[in-house]
C-alpha cells in the first residue's frame, strides 16, 4: 500500500523538495548531499524527499509532470542498502536518511527517502558543495555557505558553558565562608576601632578639662577622634556591600533570578518563532517548555550554574543575525542545554602552546601587547 504522503508527492511532481529517480543507480552521494544542503540553506525547511523507483510522466494536455511508480528491478533490499551506503559517503559526516518502503505488496514498489542535514554544508568525495534548484543541481553561493556555517557554529555556544563544576562549587563555598570572615572582620575592624574611639574621646575630654593641658593637645585629640570616626564609617560601608552581595546570592534570591531568566528565554523564543507553523516549531516549543517549566532546584550551586547557562544562551542569541535565533539555532541550543541539565559541567580552560610561541619569536611575545603570551598573561593576573 502506498502512503498518503507518497501519493501527494507523486501527484505534485518533481521539485526542489521532491526528487524522483527511476533507477537506484541514478542516486549518488552528491545528490544526497545536495538535498541535505537544500534543507540547510533555509531554516524554514525540515526535510527533502527522494523517491526511488518512480518515473516521471507528462500530461500532454496540461503539460504537468507527475510521478508514477516504476518498481525496483533489483529489489527493495538492494536499493535500501545502496542508499544507506551512499549516505555514508557524504562529507564531512553522513547525511541523515530515513527510508520508507512504499507499495511493497504491489507490482511496482518504490522507496521514499527523507533526507536531512547533519553537519552542513555537505559534499561528496570530489568536494562539491551543491544544492537543488527546481529540478536541477547547482553550486552553493558564498552567501548560502556563510549562512549555513553561521547556523552550524551557533551550536558551539555550549562550549562556553563547560567550565569545571568543581570551580563553581568552590566559588559558592567561598561565598558561604565569607559569613565567618565577616564576623571576624566586625570584631577586628569595627568593634576594636570603636573601643579605641571611646578611649580617644575620653582622652580628649580629659585634655579639655585639665588646666594643665594645652589647647594644642585638646585639638590634636579631637582630630584623632575625627579620623577614627571616618575609618569606622568606611568599614561600615564595606560591610554593607559584602552583606548585599551575600543577599544577592541567597537561595531565595537565586531561585527568583532563575525564574525570571527562564521567562526571558521563553519570551525570546516566542519572539523568534511565533510566525512558524511547522511541526518542527511545535516540537521546539514542547522541548523548551519542558526545560523551562521544571521545578527550580533548592541547591544554590546548581541555580548559580543554571543562571550562567541561560545568560550565555541569551548572549549568543544576541550575536545571531538580526539578533534572532533561527529554528536550527534553537534546536542546537535546546539540545545542548538539555544535556547540561542532566550533568552540569563547564569546559576546562583553553591552554595555548606558549612554549612554541616563545621559541619562535621571544621579543615579539614579550613586547607585543597582543601576542599570545601577553594575552594569556592578562587572564591570570586576578587568579
Amino acid at each position: 500500500m502506498v502512503s498518503k504522503a507518497a501519493q501527494a508527492m507523486l501527484a505534485l511532481g518533481e521539485s526542489g523538495r521532491y526528487e524522483f529517480k527511476r533507477d537506484a543507480e541514478a542516486v549518488t552521494a552528491g545528490l544526497l548531499a545536495a538535498l541535505a544542503n537544500w534543507v540547510a540553506v533555509n531554516p524554514e525547511r525540515d526535510v527533502a524527499h527522494l523517491l526511488v523507483g518512480v518515473d516521471e510522466v507528462e500530461d500532454k494536455t496540461t503539460g504537468l509532470v507527475s510521478g508514477v511508480p516504476f518498481g525496483l528491478p533489483k529489489g527493495l533490499d538492494r536499493t535500501v542498502s545502496r542508499i544507506q551506503d551512499l549516505a555514508s559517503k557524504t562529507r564531512p559526516v553522513p547525511v541523515d536518511v530515513f527510508i520508507v518502503e512504499e507499495g511493497v505488496a504491489e507490482a511496482t514498489p518504490f522507496v521514499r527517502v527523507e533526507v536531512r542535514p547533519s553537519m552542513p554544508p555537505h559534499f561528496d568525495d570530489q568536494g562539491r558543495r551543491q544544492t537543488r534548484q527546481g529540478r536541477s543541481t547547482r553550486a552553493l553561493t558564498d552567501d548560502e555557505l556563510l549562512r549555513i556555517y553561521l547556523d552550524r557554529e551557533a551550536g558551539s555556544f555550549a562550549a562556553r558553558f563547560r567550565q569545571t563544576s568543581e570551580d563553581l562549587r568552590a566559588a559558592v563555598g567561598a561565598v558561604g565562608s565569607q559569613v565567618d570572615q565577616i564576623a571576624e572582620g566586625i570584631e577586628k575592624h569595627i568593634a576594636e576601632p570603636i573601643h579605641r574611639l571611646i578611649g580617644t574621646t575620653e582622652e580628649a575630654a580629659a585634655a579639655a578639662s585639665s588646666a594643665s593641658s594645652s589647647a594644642d593637645s585638646a585639638a590634636a585629640s579631637a582630630d584623632s577622634v575625627q579620623s577614627e570616626v571616618e575609618h569606622v564609617q568606611r568599614l561600615v560601608r564595606d560591610l554593607r556591600e559584602v552583606v548585599e552581595e551575600l543577599q544577592e546570592d541567597s537561595l531565595q534570591n537565586l531561585a527568583f533570578r532563575v525564574l525570571r531568566l527562564r521567562r526571558k528565554v521563553w519570551w525570546n523564543f516566542t519572539t523568534d518563532t511565533w510566525e512558524h507553523t511547522s511541526k518542527r516549531a511545535a516540537n521546539l516549543e514542547h522541548r523548551l517548555r519542558e526545560l523551562l517549566g521544571g521545578d527550580v532546584s533548592l541547591d544554590a550551586a546548581r541555580n548559580s550554574w543554571e543562571l550562567r547557562v541561560w545568560q550565555d544562551l541569551l548572549s549568543d542569541r544576541k550575536g545571531q543575525r538580526r539578533e534572532r535565533g533561527t529554528q536550527t539555532w534553537w534546536d542546537a541550543a535546546i539540545r545542548e542545554v538539555a544535556s547540561f541539565m542532566d550533568q552540569p559541567a563547564y569546559a576546562g580552560p583553553d591552554l595555548p602552546d606558549l612554549r612554541t610561541a616563545l621559541k619562535a619569536d621571544l621579543d615579539l611575545e614579550l613586547d607585543d601587547p597582543e601576542s599570545l603570551t601577553n594575552r594569556f598573561s592578562e587572564l591570570i593576573k586576578d587568579s
